[in-house]
């Protein structure tokens, strides 16, 4: 297993330097013990809910340390772009940033100049956070190291997104895409048809033009057919299960073992 803390690795290889599938699981319920128990359990990375979650940046710093203590690495989904909430992530110790409805290649441009330091971007300076290693190493390599070492990803959500793939992929500093297939099936006018034919080929087709860009590209859903052709079209990076929804499932189904008794 790799060391989530070392930033000096690319998440995307694994120990020995080869490309990897990144298998994810996202934690909704703010709880880091449950952080820590995903990466010893064996995800790559975990899921660090902030867009429709309650966690303030004390409660994801918190989450970010348990989920590297745990070996996993963690990965930051924020309500927007802007400056304070993608800069905060970082410095409280996200690796992989992930910004909701990014639609066109300008609001990818700001999630650059935010997220990385010159010459790609316009990070703020501040050596004592905790995303650079509280000011102990060498500055400018220091940089240099947060730079190559944490990865910027815009979701695409919306058909407008789509249409713009390749101008949004064009931005140097973004490591690469992540599709929310929940508002993206929206947007197409098929609202939760996870299954649907057109939807998979939607979904295949945005991932095949993202690799072609050369850059990662990943999605957050369930087991099934979407999953399944995200894969085979070249995804890396899946979150593939949640604490809240998989604890409902096995609850349900403790429940309905003593169904009838007493009743």
């Amino acid at each position: 297993m790799q060391d989530a803390r070392n930033t000096h690795t690319d998440p995307f290889c694994d120990a020995s330097g080869q490309a990897r599938v990144l298998r994810g699981v996202a934690i909704i319920s703010g709880a880091p013990r449950i952080a820590e128990m995903a990466g010893r359990l064996g995800f790559d990375t975990v899921w660090i809910e902030v867009e429709h979650g309650p966690a303030g940046f004390t409660e994801v710093e918190a989450l970010c340390m348990a989920a590297e203590s745990g070996g996993a690495i963690p990965t930051v989904r924020l309500p927007d772009h802007h400056r304070h909430h993608v800069l905060r992530a970082l410095e409280v110790g996200a690796r992989i940033v992930v910004v909701p409805m990014v639609n066109d290649a300008e609001t990818t441009r700001e999630l650059v100049r935010h997220g990385k330091f010159p010459p790609l971007g316009q990070r703020g300076f501040n050596t004592r956070s905790r995303g650079l290693n509280y000011g102990l190493d060498n500055l400018l390599e220091s940089f240099q190291t947060a730079n190559a070492g944490t990865h910027l990803i815009a979701q695409i959500e919306t058909l407008e997104a789509v249409q713009n793939l390749e101008a949004i992929c064009g931005v140097e500093g973004l490591s690469g895409i992540l599709i929310g297939p929940g508002d993206l099936s929206v947007s197409a006018g098929k609202t939760a048809a996870f299954t649907d034919p057109e939807m998979i080929a939607l979904v295949a087709d945005i991932i095949q033009r993202t690799r072609a860009c050369g850059k990662h590209a990943g999605i957050l859903v369930a087991p099934g057919p979407m999953l399944e052709a995200a894969l085979a079209a070249g995804a890396d990076f899946v979150f593939i299960g949640g604490d809240v929804n998989d604890l409902a499932k096995a609850w349900r189904g403790v429940m309905e073992t003593v169904t009838g008794y007493g009743r």
